[in-house]
């Protein structure tokens, strides 16, 4: 069984609070999620990876946490369509 542990882990993010998650554009001009920390330092990934994310957050129970990240790729979409 998938925790929320794990799937953080997975994707490469540490199981502490999330202060805030928003769109990001890296140095490339891509446009990223980016997830800030109290206790450590900002981490961003593609809105792809934190799509499947989303789908894995939802299946565990997760819906806000997953809700706050689909909002954040939406908002990332329509950043690099403009």
């Amino acid at each position: 069984m998938v925790t929320l542990s794990s799937l953080l882990f997975e994707n490469g993010l540490p199981n502490l609070p999330v202060l805030l998650i928003e769109p990001h554009r890296n140095h490339g001009g891509v446009w990223r999620i980016k997830f800030s920390y109290e206790t450590a330092e900002p981490l961003s990934m593609s809105a792809d990876q934190a799509l499947t994310m989303v789908s894995g957050l939802q299946d565990i129970g997760e819906a806000d946490l997953a809700e706050e990240i689909d909002s954040a790729i939406k908002r990332a979409s329509h950043y690099a369509s403009m």
